[in-house]
């Protein structure tokens, strides 16, 4: 990497949607990226695992395609 050379921002190439979910062991927020199956998540403080309820795949594609994959979401001061 050039030391002279000042760093440029990146934009996102595209995004993901986070859930959270609680932990019913410890109650800490779980974060868990768009879990459009049934799955297990992990609390990261207790460490106990248990089911989640999965999203709506629809809902998720939406929110994406509305948001041309996150770049409309970039700050314009950015552009």
């Amino acid at each position: 990497m050039n030391p002279k050379k000042p760093l440029t921002p990146i934009k996102p190439i595209g995004m993901e949607l986070v859930f959270l979910y609680p932990c019913p062991q410890c109650g800490q927020a779980v974060p868990v990226a768009s879990p459009v199956k049934p799955a297990l998540a992990q609390c990261a403080s207790c460490r106990a695992r248990f089911p989640i309820v999965p999203v709506d795949e629809r809902s998720v594609n939406f929110v994406k395609l509305m948001t041309a994959g996150g770049k409309a979401a970039i700050d314009p001061d950015f552009v």
